[in-house]
């Protein structure tokens, strides 16, 4: 039988957390920028639109993995100006949403990997961390 990654151990709590706890939104095409850097990206959305919030997800990919990702909501429509059609087959989960007022001081790299070792922290206990080598890139 062949292992499982980490990224797929992940996946797979995930996933299940997910439908149990969050809502599951549609998210359209947006831009695609393909710089990785979806906590700025979103965050820039901001700057020209201080009615867009930024949104935090939980995105799953198809055959890939699962990420914390920044998206925007516009006019109460979810948005991925990071991926942009790439976004058409992955589904979202919202876990919070910012407004400009909410993170206007708010360094957003570590934003993102607050969040990221946040959902490590409950979808495994430390122990699990260890034992089966997750690390913070596996979402």
């Amino acid at each position: 039988m062949k292992k499982k990654s980490e990224r797929q151990i992940v996946y797979e709590r995930a996933w299940k957390y997910a439908k149990d706890n969050f809502c599951e939104i549609l998210v359209i095409v947006g831009e695609y920028d393909s710089g990785q850097r979806c906590q700025h990206i979103s965050r820039q959305l901001l700057e020209k639109n201080n009615e867009a919030l930024v949104v935090v997800t939980l995105s799953f990919v198809p055959k890939s993995g699962v990420n914390v990702h920044f998206i925007n909501n516009v006019d109460g429509k979810y948005i991925d100006n990071t991926l942009g059609y790439l976004s058409k087959k992955n589904t979202y989960f919202l876990i919070s949403q910012h407004s400009l007022s909410d993170i206007k001081c708010v360094d957003m790299n570590k934003m993102l990997v607050k969040k990221k070792e946040k959902m490590l922290n409950i979808l495994f206990t430390k122990d699990e961390i260890t034992e089966l080598g997750i690390k913070i890139s596996h979402i």
